[in-house]
């Protein structure tokens, strides 16, 4: 299995602390790409939206544990790495995932 890493992505340009939190918007490149995709292979919109969501979310928080709440135009973080994440865990809330995204 070959494993491809995007050493240009946010998640591999920035430290930690610095990653974006809150509302995070879909990149331009990403919703290009997936727009691109589903024209072409006839994705349906469901399955279009949660490439966007899982492609958003690997672009910026490769490897790291999140806990996100998915808008209209992004996702809402609401915590990064085991410690903020374990809160989410012991008490889940509607409409709240959580995901170590690859």
């Amino acid at each position: 299995m070959q494993t491809v890493i995007d050493t240009g992505s946010p998640r591999h340009q920035l430290r930690f602390e610095d990653l974006p939190r809150g509302l995070v918007t879909f990149p331009d490149h990403i919703v290009q790409g997936i727009a691109d995709m589903a024209a072409r292979y006839a994705y349906g919109q469901e399955y279009a939206r949660q490439s966007l969501v899982q492609n958003t979310l690997a672009w910026y928080y490769e490897g790291i544990p999140v806990a996100y709440r998915e808008r209209p135009d992004g996702i809402e973080v609401l915590a990064l790495g085991f410690e903020e994440v374990a809160r989410y865990r012991r008490e889940p809330q509607a409409g709240i995932h959580i995901t170590q995204p690859s």
